[in-house]
């Protein structure tokens, strides 16, 4: 009886650590509502395995106006990496950028990567690129190690 009550009271402790330790350790992308009563945003996620696979990556992206569009880029600033704050954009008008932000790991390991995400509103019809570039920011720094292109067309 005592060994049955031991292993109870045992299970019980353990199971909150159990069901915590299963939790995804992915940082979540936050959700945005549709800007200027358009469509759900359209969204892209490149992870660290992708950039791995291809480190210069470009990408069509098609879009009804209004629309947005979410942009999720890993990212590990304890590596002295970043990707540049505001994204580039040519020519300006199709589309702005509306927000940007870094959105950390969801777990405390030391050196977890995280990753950056930006949002983007149609302004009128037609063509532009949107570029990124993940970079050592200080003179003298790698840059452009990783690179992203986004062809974005909105109708």
């Amino acid at each position: 009886m005592k060994k049955r009550i031991t292993l109870t009271l045992a299970t019980l402790l353990l199971l909150p650590v159990l069901v915590l330790g299963c939790g995804s350790n992915e940082p979540a992308t936050p959700e945005v509502p549709p800007l200027n009563g358009g469509e759900p945003a359209k969204t892209l996620e490149l992870t660290d395995d992708d950039f791995t696979a291809q480190a210069h990556i470009i990408k069509d992206i098609e879009l009804t106006r209004p629309g947005s569009l979410i942009v999720s880029l890993y990212a590990n600033p304890s590596t002295g990496f970043s990707w540049a704050e505001s994204a580039n954009i040519t020519p300006a008008g199709v589309i702005e950028q509306v927000s940007h932000e870094y959105v950390t790991p969801g777990t405390d390991a030391v050196g977890a990567g995280g990753k950056d995400v930006w949002v983007f509103d149609s302004k009128e019809t037609g063509s532009a690129a949107i570029g990124f570039s993940y970079s050592r920011p200080w003179e003298g720094g790698e840059k452009d190690v990783w690179t992203v292109t986004l062809n974005v067309t909105v109708k």
